[in-house]
């Protein structure tokens, strides 16, 4: 009989080595450390150890983790949005998968509708999941990968729904040079882009999603006015660089504030990755919705690859 209990202060040793037992892939970065679970997940100020669930066996060996964030520990200054989020489901490799999932799974949508949330999402809400950004989902923690096929399917037999499809898309970025061309050249006259490694302060969620990574933000601003047209902001993803092998960054946002055109983004966005390029930056991943065709385009022209796909999932409650 599988137990369900909350996080105690003794379980990161083992949680660290059934993270590191997972199959390699676009899922989780390797290898883990109990170190970086304590400054990337559990000293973040809305972490709350009653919402992490471990799974353990009759012999007290521990089965697995789930980890559900709640709206109302997400937004201390706002209306709760009456969401809960599956940020984590792992399951150790000597474990039975299906029963000790369904345990973690039952307890998890348990805790989820006594805190009041109407559903339970896997991942987070766009752009960014509350958890785990840098070191599961690749540039996002949004919901679950392709390549995690044993989870996805337990979630759809548990009448789990999709409601957001997203392409996770890569660029191997050294030596780039931005195409030119008649669009470009005129846009290169009227703006210039401006990088900033040291940009100003997010909104507190935010902040603290991002609080222990280097931020890098490109402003695409016209010469003759200083207001700001269009913004980029790359994240570095450290974790992600020491499993590939090469300096990575995520593209996390592009907002246009100027009624405009993809090609301003497409400009901007060319411009920031050949000067990420010129500081050491090597590869670059995104995910774009399947609904964005004019995003998803955009980021072929610049040479960005389909890797996998990436899936929301949402359960009424």
């Amino acid at each position: 009989m599988i137990e369900v209990r909350r996080f105690l202060n003794s379980d990161p040793p083992k949680l660290a080595e059934i993270w590191n037992s997972q199959p390699l892939g676009a899922h989780l970065a390797q290898p883990m450390t109990v170190g970086s679970l304590e400054t990337y997940v559990f000293a973040k100020p809305y972490f709350r150890p009653e919402t992490f669930l471990v799974a353990v066996e009759p012999d007290g060996a521990v089965a697995g983790m789930a980890h559900v964030a709640l709206s109302r520990d997400l937004s201390p200054d706002a209306t709760p949005s009456g969401d809960a989020f599956l940020s984590m489901l792992l399951v150790a490799g000597h474990a039975n998968y299906d029963a000790t999932s369904d345990a973690l799974l039952d307890q998890a949508e348990a805790l989820a509708r006594e805190s009041g949330a109407a559903q339970l999402i896997t991942g987070g809400a766009p752009p960014l999941g509350p958890f785990y950004f840098g070191l599961a989902g690749g540039s996002h923690n949004l919901g679950v990968p392709s390549t995690f096929e044993i989870l996805r399917s337990r979630l759809v037999e548990r009448s789990y729904d999709t409601i957001g499809e997203y392409w996770a898309m890569r660029a191997n970025i050294r030596g780039f040079r931005p195409s030119v061309s008649r669009d470009m050249m005129q846009i290169r006259r009227a703006y210039s882009v401006e990088a900033n490694f040291n940009p100003p302060p997010l909104d507190w969620l935010q902040s603290c999603i991002y609080m222990h990574f280097e931020r890098s933000q490109f402003d695409l601003i016209p010469k003759l006015k200083s207001a700001v047209a269009a913004t980029a902001t790359f994240i570095d993803l450290p974790h992600y660089s020491q499993l590939w092998g090469v300096h990575a960054a995520a593209l996390v946002s592009v907002e246009t504030l100027e009624d405009g055109d993809e090609a301003k983004s497409s400009y901007l966005l060319g411009e920031a990755l050949r000067q990420l390029s010129e500081t050491g930056v090597g590869r670059i991943e995104t995910q774009v919705d399947k609904n964005d065709l004019g995003g998803y385009s955009m980021l072929r022209t610049l040479g960005f690859d389909e890797v996998y796909q990436s899936i929301r999932m949402a359960k009424s409650l």
